[in-house]
């Protein structure tokens, strides 16, 4: 990425020497209003830069940030691409996201990654699943308004049934929730200005359709997975080694449809598995987590006794799944959203009744999420600085001594990060510097760029999207070339 940009920057000035225009380019930069209203965001790092007090992080940030400031004035004052310029372009693009996520694919099938999110080889797993969502809808731009040839469609199909299987595959929860917003978004608005039955029926349907789909499935699955007929009057009291079973109910802990803390019996589960693991009973998993519970929750996943025969009725690998942290026989699925949602419905649970969040994902972001309100309190007009945020939300997670203090943690969302970082008077300055420019050149009217836009827009609510490098990359690079590289609309 760093030197697709420098690239960038040195053919600008070799041709601005060439075509002795460097200073007019730069005039025309500053006597256009929407030019300048894109470098906005850039700038209020910059001018806020003055309220930092960790300069080296401060500066860091800056040139982190500074595609936000050459890409929309090298895109500006280019000459607009042709619409076959601007196809040939993002066939090349999809091409890098099919390569990168076919790679990934067989790398995690021939080296046995742990997890599947370390398909992503080169950026971060979220960003990486964004860019796959991203290319679904622009395979879908080409085939439908794309002037190619009919051999090259039938390859674009191919790669969008790779692309549609990945994100299901990879599991990733926010992809998914961000193709079915943003194509329901996108399929409203052509239901709404198109005339063609196929755009305004078809097309809305699928997303809506698909969406309900979803929702219900997933509705059936929650229900399935807490609703228990357990009954502490009814219950076996002993083991058929004449062992006492332990219940407790009331803690509450529920996983696949049962408590997790019945029908457990400490002695003969620790007799039993220490004969047949060489982690101890009272070790840890690979995972750093207590040995016994994982077992007890794999076996309670099962539907077997945490007892003598529950251990023993467990196979070679279902031990093997237990010592790699593998706490539920639903995690081992091959689609990866299934695993994620009953990890998302455990984690939230456990949440509820013991109030942990280590290793979790939904209850760190709503631990980092109540403590950047704590810290965006204190600071609400004109934040902390460009290069404070980092410095001042661990010292909020020390003092609100938070159990995620410690970890160099941010916000994990980009809202929430620049009210910190700016307060609100920068809040709004970025929102109207993202915003007015494609307002004003009418670009929320092409789908492909609506989305884009809903695509940044919904990430940032759950991610530190414009942070990374792999992000602010993203957006600045696909921002500007939509704004200013692609041509106008045919009437």
């Amino acid at each position: 990425m760093s030197m697709g940009g420098a690239i960038l920057v040195i053919n600008w000035f070799i041709e601005s020497f060439f075509e002795k225009n460097l200073w007019q380019k730069f005039r025309n930069v500053f006597r256009s209003k929407i030019a300048l209203s894109c470098l906005i965001i850039y700038f209020v790092h910059l001018l806020w830069f003055i309220n930092t007090q960790n300069m080296r992080y401060g500066l860091e940030d800056l040139w982190i940030k500074i595609p936000l400031l050459f890409m929309p004035i090298i895109f500006f004052t280019s000459n607009p691409l042709t619409r076959k310029e601007v196809q040939i372009l993002l066939q090349f693009y999809i091409l890098g996201v099919f390569i990168s996520s076919f790679s990934g694919f067989i790398t995690y099938l021939v080296v046995n990654l742990a997890d599947k999110r370390e398909m992503a080889l080169y950026i971060s797993y979220v960003r990486f699943e964004i860019n796959v969502c991203f290319a679904c809808f622009v395979c879908l731009f080409l085939l439908f308004k794309g002037e190619i040839p009919r051999l090259c469609k039938a390859l674009i199909i191919t790669v969008l049934s790779w692309f549609l299987f990945f994100l299901i595959y990879s599991g990733t929860i926010t992809a998914i929730l961000l193709f079915f917003i943003a194509g329901t978004i996108v399929s409203v608005k052509m239901a709404i200005c198109n005339r063609n039955p196929f755009f305004r029926y078809l097309v809305p349907s699928l997303f809506i359709g698909g969406g309900l789909c979803i929702g219900i499935v997933m509705f059936y699955t929650v229900k399935q997975y807490f609703t228990t007929d357990f009954s502490i009057e009814t219950a076996v009291k002993f083991t058929p080694d004449g062992n006492p079973y332990f219940h407790n109910p009331q803690k509450g802990n529920i996983e696949n449809g049962s408590y997790i803390f019945t029908y457990i019996s400490d002695i003969e589960l620790e007799n039993a598995w220490n004969k047949r693991s060489k982690i101890l009973f009272n070790g840890c998993d690979k995972n750093g987590f207590p040995i016994s519970l994982t077992l007890i929750r794999y076996l309670n996943s099962k539907g077997l006794h945490k007892d003598r025969l529950g251990v023993e009725a467990l196979s070679e690998k279902d031990i093997y799944n237990i010592e790699q942290g593998i706490a539920n026989i639903s995690y081992t699925h091959k689609l990866h959203i299934i695993n994620r949602i009953y990890s998302l419905m455990w984690e939230m649970n456990d949440y509820y009744h013991t109030g942990s969040v280590r290793g979790y994902t939904v209850p760190q972001r709503i631990e980092l999420w109540k403590n950047s309100i704590f810290l965006i309190k204190k600071h609400p007009y004109f934040g902390v600085g460009t290069g404070d945020v980092k410095d001042a939300f661990a010292q909020e997670l020390q003092v609100q001594n938070s159990p995620l203090a410690e970890m160099d943690m941010r916000s994990h969302n980009q809202y929430f990060t620049f009210l910190i970082a700016f307060g609100i008077v920068g809040l709004l300055l970025i929102l109207f510097s993202m915003i007015y420019p494609p307002f004003v050149l009418k670009k929320f009217r092409g789908s492909l760029f609506l989305v884009f836009f809903c695509i940044i827009i919904f990430s940032m609510f759950s991610e530190d999207a414009l942070e990374p490098q792999d992000g602010i990359t993203f957006f600045a690079f696909f921002y500007s070339f939509f704004l200013f590289l692609a041509p106008k609309k045919e009437k």
